[in-house]
């Protein structure tokens, strides 16, 4: 089948004749010498050959010997023959006058030119097409098909239509596709916006993302906390007061024969308000419920198969993680029959309540300067224990803040280690690593956490997973078999990699063997972007650094509240200031 297209654009262009258009089977076509150098055809343009045929016609030149010659179209040419195709259309033209020199410049001006006016389509474009097509009612599947491209995507554009922000985000260039896609998780969370459009672009980006799942989640137990007290009658407030007689922590009330009171008397909720705020524990670890420290037998840590004590329970059940605790603040301490410590009211700006005067009028009076010098005692020793407490409250909360980021950092790296594992060969560097851990430590992959994790790296189950990938390799299977050695390998240094690991400044508690430090330093190696936390297993940072950063963050909803000396002190020893 042929068409004529006469060129009639240009009165001077003589040159231009008129070609014709053509359907030929594309096996017949000459590929002719191209200034692009096509070795491989993606798969998916392939597949969008084969589903839609080429759209855009070839172009080549008849030459004398009337062989068809393509000059612009190789990809689509050679993709149209592995896709089964038996016709394509083809704009013929005449080959020009000339010698063999005229036609080369002839040929490398043409597919050059072809090339560099040439607009691609961009992302936002291309979003907003295949929103076009979800909007027709279109299923997710026939858009991949028709489109020729990944599910992941035509479903990343269907999660950001449903979002304003996200796809503002996108129109405007700020997020990619992916990276908007990411911020739907989080528009409820005050400040992620912000954190993933300074991400965006960056290799921190998936950081950033994990540590915002983590933070949503401890943001939403929060408030699920909250509620739990707020639906029982109880004030909740968001910060800890400040010497406020009008609502006085719990161990700084007395009881009318002067003992301090436990949470034994907190009966009446109108009376009361709570400051929920996380703290360390041991927690089931199917329910993530509390779980007493005392019935857990530490015999059973390191041995998964050992049988617990009567009445206790194997290590292996718990797991460490956070608790939402309650501290109790008296409203009106008088209608609740309590006084308060003489040192809170001195910081709150009231005299205590002064000594009972009605003894006999002959009774000695106390000296001055010896009352002041032990008031100022007194003082100083509250002023110490409460600083002394205001340093372990702290300590408790960066413990809890880098604990989430390792968590975080823990998803991305071993996301990260999943795709290195995937190669058919090892990556550069890694069979002198392997020697390296396997000569300094032979015991190294004999650790049983280092199983368990080496087989969830490599996608299988433990035991039986893990032998049939060997077994089953080819003889040529060499590259793949030294893959999996290093996932033996990288398995173990994981499993010594825990959210924690930050406390131990890279040894990771194995000073004697390889340190978590050094897996690290493989990783980075290997093109890894370590996080914050991970910086402080690596020695690059210390811990303090790390959690200052994360209260000077003005989006942060887990800063510390403390004010220096004048702040009120924690629970555990504002019953002492006597």
């Amino acid at each position: 089948m042929t068409n004529t297209i006469t060129d009639t654009q240009h009165d001077d262009a003589a040159e231009h004749e008129a070609g014709s258009l053509e359907h030929l089977d594309p096996h017949t076509l000459v590929v002719d010498t191209n200034v692009r150098n096509v070795t491989d055809l993606k798969a998916d343009f392939v597949a969008s050959i084969k589903e839609h045929g080429v759209l855009m016609p070839i172009v080549a030149v008849r030459a004398d010997n009337g062989q068809v010659m393509v000059r612009m179209g190789q990809r689509r040419t050679l993709a149209a023959r592995e896709a089964g195709l038996t016709s394509v259309p083809v704009y013929v033209r005449p080959l020009t006058e000339g010698d063999d020199t005229a036609h080369l410049v002839d040929r490398i001006a043409q597919q050059i030119v072809e090339n560099d006016h040439r607009d691609d389509i961009t992302e936002v474009e291309r979003a907003h097409g295949i929103q076009q097509l979800l909007d027709a009612g279109v299923s997710v599947t026939k858009v991949a098909k028709k489109l020729s491209v990944k599910k992941d995507t035509v479903k990343a554009v269907e999660t950001v239509g449903k979002s304003d922000a996200a796809r503002a985000a996108l129109d405007t260039g700020q997020l990619s596709l992916t990276e908007a896609a990411a911020l739907t998780e989080f528009e409820d969370l005050p400040g992620a916006l912000d954190r993933i459009t300074s991400a965006a672009g960056t290799s921190r980006f998936d950081h950033v993302v994990a540590q915002l799942r983590e933070e949503q989640a401890s943001w939403q137990a929060q408030l699920n906390a909250e509620a739990h007290w707020r639906e029982k009658g109880f004030t909740v407030l968001d910060e800890r007061p400040r010497w406020d007689l009008d609502c006085v922590d719990i161990g700084y009330l007395r009881s009318a024969d002067g003992e301090r009171v436990d949470d034994d008397v907190v009966t009446d909720p109108a009376l009361w308000a709570v400051l929920v705020e996380e703290e360390e524990a041991w927690v089931d670890t199917e329910t993530g419920e509390a779980v007493d420290e005392s019935t857990i037998d530490w015999n059973t840590e390191d041995d998964p198969e050992a049988v617990p004590a009567e009445g206790m329970r194997h290590f292996n059940t718990v797991k460490d993680g956070v608790v939402y605790v309650p501290t109790y603040y008296c409203l009106d301490y008088s209608a609740a029959g309590f006084s308060v410590d003489s040192w809170f009211l001195r910081n709150a700006g009231a005299t205590p309540d002064t000594a009972d005067t009605s003894a006999d009028d002959d009774a000695v009076d106390l000296d001055t300067e010896g009352e002041d010098a032990a008031a100022a005692r007194a003082a100083a020793l509250a002023k110490a224990q409460a600083e002394e407490a205001e340093t372990l409250r702290r300590e408790r909360r960066k413990v809890i803040a880098l604990n989430r980021l390792g968590d975080a950092a823990m998803q991305v790296r071993r996301e990260f280690v999943t795709k290195l594992l995937a190669r058919k060969t090892l990556p550069k560097g890694a069979a002198i690593f392997i020697a390296d851990c396997l000569i300094r430590e032979a015991a190294l992959i004999s650790d049983y956490h280092g199983s368990g994790l080496t087989a969830e790296l490599l996608g299988v189950s433990e035991g039986e997973g893990l032998r049939k990938l060997v077994t089953d390799l080819p003889p040529t299977g060499d590259g793949r078999a030294h893959v999996l050695t290093l996932a033996v390998v990288l398995g173990a240094l994981e499993a010594r990699t825990p959210k924690d690991a930050w406390r131990s400044g890279g040894s990771g508690g194995w000073r004697r063997g390889v340190g978590t430090g050094e897996y690290l330093a493989f990783l980075v190696a290997n093109g890894y972007e370590l996080a914050d936390v991970e910086r402080v297993i690596a020695g690059e940072r210390t811990g303090d650094e790390v959690y200052d950063e994360t209260l000077s963050s003005p989006d942060d909803d887990h800063t510390d509240d403390s004010d220096g000396p004048e702040a009120e002190p924690a629970v555990e020893t504002e019953g002492e200031q006597e």
